[in-house]
C-alpha cells in the first residue's frame, strides 16, 4: 500500500478528495491532510508518504513552494498538483521540478483514477516490482476464486467493496493479497487484463474501435483512448495503424 499526503486550503476539496477517489482499489492509504501547507510540510517530512497531492494556489506557499522546501527536506515522494485549468496552463514550473502529474478542478474520477494508475505502475517500477495477471496461487482460497472471478469477469464493472462481500474478504486483505502476490492493485489488476483483449482486437481483427472499447469494459470511449494511450503510448487508433504498416 503506498501512502498518500493531501493538501488544499480548502476543506470542502479536501473532503472532496477523500470520499471520490477510490484510494483502496488503487493501491493507496490516505496517511495525512491539512489545510496549511507549513504544516503539511512537517507532517510530510516526519511520515515520508509515496505521494503528494497538493493544491497550486495556497495561501503562504503556494503548491509549487510547498513541493520545493519538500524536496529541499530529502522527501522522495512523487508530486500531484490540483489546479483549475487556467491556473495549470500559468504554471509550467512544476514539471520542471519533476512534478508527475496533475489533477484539473472540478475533480473528476475518472480522469483521477487514470492518474493513480499510472502512478501505481510508475511507483511499482520504482520499488523493482512487476505487477503480472498469471494466476498466482496463494494461502486463501476465497482470494483465489476471487482472481478467477475477475480474470473472467474483467470487462464489467467491478466494485471492490463488492467483490470483498461476494468472497467474504475485507477490503484491505483483497488489496494486500493483490500486492503480495501480483505486484498489483484491484485497478491496475483490471485494466491490464482489458488493455490485453483491446491489444488482440485492434491489432488481430477488423473490430471498429468503439465496440472494443466497450467489449472491454469502457462504455465511455474517450476514456478508453485515454487509458489506452498511457498503457501503449500511443491512441488506438494509431496502434492499429502501426499494426497494419
Amino acid at each position: 500500500m503506498y501512502g498518500v499526503y493531501l493538501v488544499d486550503d480548502e476543506v470542502r476539496a479536501l473532503n472532496d478528495l477523500l470520499d471520490n477517489i477510490d484510494w483502496l482499489e488503487n493501491g493507496f492509504e490516505v496517511v495525512g491532510f491539512s489545510t496549511a501547507p507549513q504544516s503539511a510540510h512537517k507532517e510530510i517530512v516526519d511520515k515520508k508518504p509515496d505521494v503528494v497531492f497538493c493544491d497550486l494556489k495556497m495561501p503562504v506557499w503556494d503548491g509549487i513552494e510547498l513541493i520545493r522546501q519538500i524536496k529541499a527536506s530529502g522527501v522522495t515522494a512523487e508530486f500531484i498538483i490540483l489546479s483549475a485549468h487556467a491556473e495549470f496552463e500559468a504554471s509550467r514550473e512544476f514539471f520542471l521540478m519533476e512534478g508527475f502529474d496533475y489533477i484539473l478542478k472540478p475533480l473528476d474520477r475518472d480522469n483521477a483514477a487514470l492518474v493513480l494508475e499510472k502512478l501505481s505502475r510508475k511507483l511499482a517500477a520504482k520499488h523493482n516490482q512487476t505487477p503480472t495477471t498469471r494466476f498466482v496461487r496463494s494461502n486463501s482460497k476465497n482470494f483465489d476464486s476471487l482472481v478467477d472471478y475477475v480474470i473472467k469477469n474483467y470487462n464489467k464493472k467491478l466494485s471492490l467493496n463488492e467483490l470483498a462481500q461476494l468472497f467474504s474478504l475485507s477490503p484491505t486483505y483483497i488489496c494486500s493479497l493483490f500486492g503480495k502476490h501480483y505486484d498489483s492493485t484491484l485497478t491496475m489488476f483490471v485494466s491490464t487484463l482489458r488493455m490485453k483483449e483491446a491489444s488482440t482486437l485492434i491489432s488481430e481483427t477488423d473490430t471498429p474501435l468503439k465496440e472494443v472499447a466497450s467489449v472491454c469494459g469502457y462504455p465511455n470511449y474517450h476514456h478508453f483512448c485515454r487509458v489506452f494511450k498511457a498503457h501503449f503510448g500511443k491512441p488506438p487508433s494509431t496502434y492499429r495503424e502501426d499494426v497494419g504498416s
